[in-house]
C-alpha cells in the first residue's frame, strides 16, 4: 500500500455501530446519552456542563454520567428474552387491545402538541432561573423568545381540529395475536443471538427506548415496535411513533457498573 493511500484510509476510517445509539436517555436531565469509544470500551455519557448547569439550576447532574454498553446490553438481552416469551406477550397484547378501546384518545398531533406546551413552560423557568442567576441577558433573551414561539405555535396546533376522527380500533383476534406474538418473538430471539454490533436493526425493530437513572444504577426500558403490533385503519397503512402503544416495560437491574462516575478499563 502506498503512502498516500495509507493516508486517505486513515482520514476515513470505517463508522463503528452502537447497538443503542439515540436509545438512552438520561432520566435526571431527560437528554440523549451519547456513544463514545473509550479504552476500547464502548460508553453512553450525558455531558451537564457550565452551560447546563445554569439552565438546570439545583439539579443534582454529575458532570459527567458514563453507562457501559455491555452492561446494559447483557440486562437488556434478559429482559428481552422474558417480555417477548410468548405466553406473556401474548397476555400483554390482550390487555393492550381491551385497553385501546376503553377511553378515548387523543390524535398523535394533539398529544404531541400538549407535550410540547409543557416542555415550553419548563424551558421558560429554567431560562427564567438562568437570568435571575447572572446569566448573560441577551443570550438568555433570545432562548426565552424561541421557546415562546414554540409554545405558540403548539397552541395553534392544539386549537385546530383534527383533519379525520380516528375510528374505534377493533378488538384483535386471537388469530392476529397469534402472528404478531411469532413476529415479535422471532426478532427478540435473533437478538438473543447476535453481537452488540448487529443488534442496532433489531432494538429499532422493538422500538426499544433506555432511561438511564444514575443515582440508583439501574434503568427503565420500554418496546414500541415500529412494525405494527395491531391493526391500523389508516388507509395508507401508515403507523408512527406516536401511534404504536407500549407492548412492555420494565427495569434493568444494572450488574457491573463502577461506583464511580469516570470510566474504568
Amino acid at each position: 500500500m502506498q503512502p498516500d493511500q495509507l493516508g486517505r484510509n486513515n482520514r476515513h476510517p470505517q463508522q463503528r455501530t452502537y447497538a443503542l445509539r439515540g436509545r438512552v436517555r438520561c432520566e435526571t436531565c431527560g437528554r440523549k446519552m451519547q456513544p463514545a469509544t473509550i479504552r476500547n470500551t464502548v460508553y453512553y455519557r450525558c455531558e451537564f456542563k457550565e452551560q447546563e448547569q445554569s439552565l438546570h439550576p439545583g439539579l443534582d447532574h454529575p458532570r459527567t454520567v458514563y453507562l457501559r454498553e455491555d452492561v446494559v446490553c447483557r440486562a437488556l438481552d434478559r429482559w428481552i428474552a422474558k417480555a417477548f416469551a410468548p405466553d406473556r406477550l401474548t397476555a400483554t397484547l390482550t390487555q393492550a387491545g381491551a385497553a385501546a378501546n376503553a377511553t378515548e384518545t387523543l390524535t398523535p398531533q394533539h398529544t404531541q402538541a400538549r407535550k410540547i406546551v409543557k416542555e415550553c413552560e419548563r424551558r421558560l423557568a429554567r431560562y427564567q432561573a438562568a437570568l435571575e442567576a447572572g446569566a448573560d441577558p441577551a443570550v438568555v433573551t433570545q432562548w426565552i423568545n424561541e421557546a415562546q414561539a414554540d409554545k405558540e405555535a403548539a397552541r395553534k396546533n392544539l386549537d385546530t381540529p383534527p383533519a379525520a376522527t380516528r375510528k374505534k380500533e377493533t378488538p384483535l383476534t386471537a388469530d392476529q395475536i397469534r402472528e404478531i406474538t411469532e413476529r415479535l418473538g422471532d426478532i427478540a430471539q435473533r437478538v438473543q443471538a447476535l453481537g452488540a454490533e448487529k443488534k442496532s436493526p433489531l432494538h429499532e425493530a422493538l422500538g426499544i427506548t433506555i432511561s438511564y437513572e444514575h443515582a440508583g444504577r439501574a434503568a427503565t426500558v420500554r418496546s414500541r415496535p415500529s412494525t405494527a403490533y395491531r391493526y391500523s385503519e389508516c388507509p395508507r397503512g401508515e403507523l408512527t411513533t406516536n401511534d404504536t402503544a407500549v407492548v412492555a416495560q420494565g427495569r434493568l437491574q444494572l450488574q457491573g457498573l463502577p461506583k464511580g462516575s469516570t470510566p474504568t478499563s
